[in-house]
């Protein structure tokens, strides 16, 4: 399969301030309701990623529906984004489908989407991004395992989430990869500030993507979520100006040389590329002279690309 169809199996697209169908205004709220987007393939996850700023204690309420056949869900409630805290809500679930902390899962493919946002005081939003799956999803491990031609190598400020003095340590590859990036990119951002912003209180977790993206903004970079379909779609993302904080998972044996035997969700940051390996900082190494790795190309996309279809947050400077 050649890369360009391979890409089709994932879809991503931003949104701007100035799309919202409907505007109303009750209560001190600011309600906006985008039109209505159709998607080029049915789709059965979907997520949303948004970067805000308050002055003071403003929020932003991220919500979603979809349209399968000509039926619409209700809207389903992605995230509560505020200065001092964020949120995720109870269990949503129904006919159409659920919400898995942060991101839609339908029970049937859906054609369309609109996001609906509220905003509570000064919140002002900065960047809003669209992705989603294919269903039913495909892989192409040729088209998918293929390296850009050039290699690159970026720097990156190395972090072991191992070492950290605090029991939730095995919890925290995604804001300690979040620091690494951050840092990395020149942006001052002490683990202890990151942890706070990103913990997910009603999920318990600090792996919130919505949640992670929106503590990057917090600390001036712009960050969104993005499915990769390809590794070479890394050109574009791993830059001296960028950074790629991949979701992997993998079985025993499947990643030769990680840290970790095996893994249903973990996060990496991807420093560049080389020959037919993908070159990463790992946070789950022992220590933090031991982050920096080198993965087999065809191994790593199979965890990512694959396992994890290509969930990544991509953190970058304005």
């Amino acid at each position: 399969m050649p890369t360009h169809l391979a890409r089709a199996c994932v879809f991503n697209q931003f949104h701007t301030v100035s799309e919202p169908a409907e505007e109303s205004f009750a209560g001190g709220i600011k309600t906006v309701t985008s039109g209505v987007f159709r998607t080029p393939f049915p789709f059965d996850k979907l997520m949303l990623s948004a970067n805000f700023r308050t002055a003071t204690d403003g929020c932003l309420l991220v919500e979603v529906q979809a349209s399968v056949g000509e039926k619409w869900s209700e809207f389903y409630k992605l995230g509560l984004l505020s200065g001092k805290f964020k949120t995720s809500f109870p269990a949503q679930q129904d006919a159409f489908g659920h919400v898995e902390t942060d991101e839609l899962v339908l029970s049937s493919p859906a054609q369309a989407y609109r996001y609906r946002l509220k905003f509570y005081g000064d919140a002002e939003l900065l960047l809003l991004a669209a992705s989603l799956v294919r269903a039913p999803f495909t892989y192409d491990e040729k088209a998918a395992a293929h390296l850009p031609p050039e290699p690159t190598v970026q720097p990156v400020t190395a972090l072991s989430q191992m070492e950290q003095d605090t029991p939730h340590k095995r919890r925290i590859c995604s804001p300690s990869s979040l620091y690494m990036a951050l840092n990395s990119l020149g942006y001052v951002a002490p683990l202890q500030q990151i942890l706070p912003r990103v913990f997910d209180q009603t999920a318990d977790v600090y792996g919130n993507w919505l949640f992670n993206i929106a503590a990057a903004a917090e600390f001036g970079a712009q960050a969104f979520f993005r499915r990769f379909a390809s590794l070479a779609e890394l050109k574009e993302f791993v830059t001296p100006d960028s950074r790629v904080i991949a979701s992997i998972a993998f079985k025993k044996d499947e990643l030769p040389g990680a840290p970790l035997e095996k893994t249903q969700g973990h996060l990496v940051v991807v420093r560049g590329y080389e020959k037919d390996k993908v070159l990463v900082a790992d946070p789950a190494a022992a220590t933090a002279d031991k982050v920096l790795r080198a993965y087999d190309a065809v191994a790593f996309a199979r965890a990512w690309l694959n396992n994890k279809q290509g969930a990544a947050y991509v953190v970058r400077r304005k």
